[in-house]
């Protein structure tokens, strides 16, 4: 008897566990019993009533109390009546508290971020940090155009407080559609839950280890086998992308971080606002790059085509699945190659009839310039990418140039002086010493130094970085204003949050290493084509972004329009793609596509920026 009470128990417990719907189901089942055992009773004093009528007359006392005050008959009865009554009430407060607190669980469950998401051709983000504002910023700019746009994240972080945190960092996010799921990125359950299978992209916003986690598990997921869109992801060290894209094959497109920033900072650290051409490229907000198919170019010289477009810059053409940046200009456009333009939206490009006029006589007809020059370089503090940057500015300097770089710390003086590589056209001077000190950096700035890369040093703390970068940075520019000699200043930050204020310090050039590398994951999860374009801008090899002086292209005695621009450039085998002013308060006046039928008069300093390969 013993064992039948305990079952009995244990599967009313489990029965009860299961919900709400289970708790109601109960309270009928002891309502429908207690209606059947006062009817019963009722009966088997009153045998001369018919027994459904005591039923019937038993269930409406305990649905209406009210019911009682109409009732009149022997004790027994109203007894039986009362008890009734009282049942009623129990089971009917019950009822209400069951049914109250089931949706209440509902409503807490809907604000975890649980249920399913049935969009369609939306991009997932998996995976939350500091970035992810960035990434949203982007891409609800790219959805502007979009008539119906969503963004759904899975994170492990409480959904609350993602749309709370979202709330907090960005004001609008017009029209597109933000979604947040709280879940686990490496299940595929929760993955299922965000509708992977139908989504257009999917950024991976973790670690190395996460990412091929994470990859593994989207790999299992129908997304991977019957879907039609990418994965975009950064990594961070190189002996993880080779198992990444075992793993996620022709579906993955990933993003080296380090590889990314150090070009873009070798480059910038020697062309002063480059950075912001950077900027501009990578920003969907303004111009950026769009492929687009016209057949009203078939058969012209891709050196005509570039004069074709009163809006637009033609950069290359992608032909049979490969795309060539700067190819020869006298390439001849095929029907089916598609242009690569830089141009504000890519329904916005318009050709023109051919028939520009363009002054050829304020064209300098000089032959392509080498970018290769003898310089001497100050570097502020220390961390990996510093082995990177020599290498890569090895490629740019020429025999002779000077390399000075301070640290802080004996370890990276030790580390630096084993530094291994062909460095026979550069010097390499190691200083050690406090990289913000004014004393120090006093003595350390020599009257010929010119360009200085200031890093973040890898032995301090995360939150102390940028404030002593900030620090170094404030000393510089007094030093070079009570000196009266220029500076060009190229910052690296690492924190994406501290952006504003360091563009407050009027820096020349400032590399915010995460908010670069998550701009490109963002323009190559709307676009995974782009990724081979970046890739050869942003090579040592092939074509990169440039800026030259502007007397190099055309006399500066008198206003010239792009178009002129445009056509020297490509004199030269070079494609112009805008130009930067000349500014005297270190904020760089950088302007791409521009209007080229507007006349403009340059003075020297100014620069004209190209793609050109040296």
């Amino acid at each position: 008897m013993k064992k039948f009470k305990e079952k009995l128990s244990y599967h009313f417990d489990q029965f009860l566990s299961k919900g709400t719907v289970s708790l109601v189901l109960s309270l009928f089942l002891i309502l429908f019993l207690i209606v059947l055992g006062i009817g019963l009773l009722l009966y088997l004093v009153f045998p001369d009533s018919r027994f459904s009528t005591m039923i019937w007359t038993s269930f409406m006392q305990t649905l209406d109390p009210g019911n009682l005050s109409g009732e009149s008959g022997k004790p027994f009865y109203m007894i039986m009546m009362t008890l009734a009554t009282i049942v009623g009430i129990f089971i009917t407060s019950l009822f209400i508290s069951f049914i109250l607190n089931g949706f209440q669980n509902k409503l807490e469950s809907l604000s975890k971020g649980r249920s399913k998401v049935i969009e369609s051709n939306h991009t997932l983000i998996l995976g939350w940090d500091n970035n992810i504002y960035v990434v949203l910023k982007e891409l609800i700019e790219a959805n502007k155009s979009q008539r119906k746009a969503v963004i759904v994240i899975l994170s492990d972080k409480d959904s609350f407080q993602m749309n709370q945190d979202i709330k907090d960092n960005i004001i609008n996010t017009f029209n597109s559609k933000l979604i947040c799921r709280s879940g686990s990125i490496y299940k595929k359950e929760d993955l299922d839950m965000c509708n992977i299978k139908d989504a257009k992209s999917v950024i991976i916003l973790e670690n190395d280890m996460n990412t091929i986690k994470s990859l593994l598990v989207i790999s299992n997921t129908e997304f991977f086998i019957k879907g039609h869109g990418h994965i975009s992801a950064l990594m961070y060290d190189e002996k993880n992308i080779d198992v990444a894209k075992s793993i996620g094959k022709d579906k993955l497109e990933v993003i080296y971080l380090k590889s990314a920033i150090t070009r873009i900072m070798t480059q910038t650290c020697l062309q002063a606002g480059l950075s912001s051409v950077y900027n501009e490229l990578l920003e969907f907000e303004g111009d950026e790059i769009y492929f687009y198919q016209t057949n009203d170019l078939h058969g012209v010289l891709f050196k005509d085509a570039i004069l074709r477009f009163d809006n637009a810059i033609l950069i290359g053409i992608v032909r049979n699945n490969v795309t060539m940046v700067r190819p020869n200009m006298d390439t001849i456009i095929n029907k089916d190659d598609q242009l690569i333009l830089i141009v504000e939206d890519e329904d916005k490009a318009i050709l023109n009839d051919g028939l520009i006029q363009v002054n050829q006589s304020v064209i300098v007809q000089a032959d392509h310039a080498s970018s290769l020059r003898r310089e001497y370089i100050s570097i502020i503090g220390y961390n990996q990418k510093i082995h990177d940057i020599i290498q890569e500015l090895n490629n740019y300097l020429d025999k002779g140039s000077k390399i000075r770089i301070l640290v802080n710390s004996k370890d990276h003086v030790n580390i630096l002086e084993k530094l291994e590589g062909d460095f026979s056209k550069i010097e390499i001077e190691i200083v050690l010493g406090q990289t913000y000190s004014r004393k120090v950096l006093d003595d350390f700035i020599k009257p010929t130094c010119k360009y200085v890369m200031i890093f973040a040093n890898d032995n301090v703390d995360f939150n102390d970085q940028d404030s002593q970068t900030l620090l170094t940075l404030l000393h510089l520019r007094d030093i070079e204003e009570k000196r009266g000699n220029n500076l060009d200043i190229i910052t690296e930050i690492t924190d994406v949050r501290n952006t504003e204020i360091v563009d407050l310090a009027k820096v020349d050039d400032f590399i915010v290493s995460e908010l670069i590398a998550n701009k490109m994951l963002a323009q190559i999860s709307e676009n995974r084509h782009l990724t081979a374009i970046f890739d050869d801008l942003m090579s040592s090899e092939g074509s990169e972004i440039y800026l030259k002086a502007i007397e190099n292209y055309i006399q500066i005695d008198q206003a010239s329009d792009f178009y002129t621009l445009s056509l020297s450039a490509s004199l030269k085998n070079e494609i112009a793609i805008g130009y930067k002013l000349k500014n005297e308060n270190h904020l760089p006046i950088v302007i791409l596509n521009p209007n080229k039928n507007q006349p403009i008069q340059f003075t020297p300093g100014d620069m004209l920026i190209v793609i050109s390969e040296d």
